[in-house]
């Protein structure tokens, strides 16, 4: 089955046969339930997919650090590979969330992928982090999906991050700019890969 929503297209059978193949039929459940619930979400609102996708996730995954599940300093993961393995760090958390929302319709200028300074409780020094951004309007404040905190909070109630540039498909923001300041597959070639990767996986862009 393929569902084409927003510019998305999400190749279920080729992707559940994959993560059968290359993790074993104990993944398969949770691709499953991720199935269900991106097909069964359209009479939701917007902020509940945001919510859903959110908690799905953050109950589904463990962290672990690229270093640990991958052997590199700095990996980003497919959202075939992070179901498969069921693990994975904050910007694999972020990217699969991401392409679950845009597959269940939320348009792609409501999403953005930002990075940020985190201030983590009993750390004095702050943590490079990624979290992903939905927002309702172009003006409004984002809501905040996070590996690392399950409810999905505005922007204004996260003062331990500190945002540093967010991008999605189509541009690459600084801090404090309101357009586009580059190309984002052109300046991040992990982005690029993972785009690239998906192509492969069942997830056309």
């Amino acid at each position: 089955m393929s569902t084409a929503i927003s510019n998305i297209e999400l190749n279920f059978n080729q992707f559940i046969q994959l993560i059968n193949t290359n993790y074993g039929s104990s993944r398969v459940d949770v691709a499953n339930k991720w199935q269900k619930i991106i097909l069964g979400s359209a009479h939701l609102s917007e902020q509940e997919q945001v919510v859903l996708i959110n908690r799905f996730f953050n109950a589904q995954l463990l962290y672990r650090t690229d270093l640990q599940l991958w052997k590199t300093n700095d990996y980003w993961a497919t959202p075939l590979e992070t179901l498969g393995k069921g693990q994975g760090d904050c910007e694999d958390y972020a990217i699969a969330k991401y392409i679950s929302l845009r597959a269940m319709g939320i348009a792609e200028d409501k999403l953005r992928l930002v990075y940020v300074k985190a201030k983590l409780a009993g750390q004095v020094k702050t943590q490079a982090h990624m979290v992903l951004g939905y927002y309702k309007t172009p003006n409004a404040m984002p809501l905040i999906l996070d590996s690392l905190v399950n409810p999905v909070l505005p922007a204004s109630k996260r003062a331990d991050l500190k945002p540093i540039f967010s991008f999605n498909s189509e541009g690459l923001w600084s801090k404090n700019s309101k357009t586009s300041v580059a190309k984002p597959t052109a300046r991040l070639s992990h982005w690029r890969d993972v785009i690239e990767r998906s192509k492969l996986q069942g997830v056309s862009w």
